[in-house]
């Protein structure tokens, strides 16, 4: 007879998981994540009307880029990096008066990625993921959040099938969507 356990393995912190995904990573993976994480600061000053809410996008951009690097490594993006890119978005979105945007931007590319998953198969980190990349791009104008996730979308099709591959992790396209959105005019192309 065989039987399973179905008590889950002792809870790893996401600290060890970071970890791990950095020491797992080949040379070109940490490339691009040193390159995202240090891009993702100059991306916050360029979007943040006050300095506060340039920190606090820079840190959304930061958290999501670990948060990706996880993702390549595991195929699972960690909770708790995405709790607190969330709470860094609404705090630039209140500094920069558009929360009622941001909350827009999370429904729209949170439930834009929602489809997706019932249809597709991706996995609730990328709903929570494009949720806060929906939140985070508030400041570049109400068509941000969409445009963010289709940017992603593109990419990772890109990615895929310049790779061949039919499933690859999706954490580091919606971090592109996410610097693509806040980086390029979108706000002025339908103002």
């Amino acid at each position: 007879m065989i039987t399973c356990n179905s008590q889950r393995a002792e809870p790893v912190s996401t600290l060890a998981r970071v970890v791990a995904a950095r020491a797992g990573a080949g040379p070109a993976v940490r490339i691009a994540w040193a390159l995202a994480v240090v891009s993702s600061s100059v991306i916050g000053h360029l979007a943040g009307r006050l300095v506060v809410a340039e920190l606090a996008l820079g840190l959304v951009g930061v958290l999501l880029a670990i948060a990706a690097l996880v993702d390549v490594h595991e195929q699972r993006l960690p909770n708790a990096l995405l709790a607190v890119a969330a709470v860094a978005g609404v705090v630039a979105a209140m500094v920069d008066r558009v929360l009622g945007g941001a909350v827009v931007g999370l429904a729209v590319a949170g439930g834009l990625m929602l489809l997706v998953r019932l249809t597709r198969g991706v996995g609730m980190g990328d709903v929570k993921m494009a949720g806060v990349v929906g939140l985070a791009t508030a400041t570049a104008g109400p068509v941000a959040a969409p445009i963010a996730v289709a940017l992603a979308a593109a990419s990772a099709g890109i990615v895929g099938v310049v790779a061949g591959r039919a499933r690859l992790p999706l954490g580091p396209s919606l971090w592109l969507g996410w610097a693509l959105a806040l980086v390029l005019p979108i706000g002025r192309w339908w103002s």
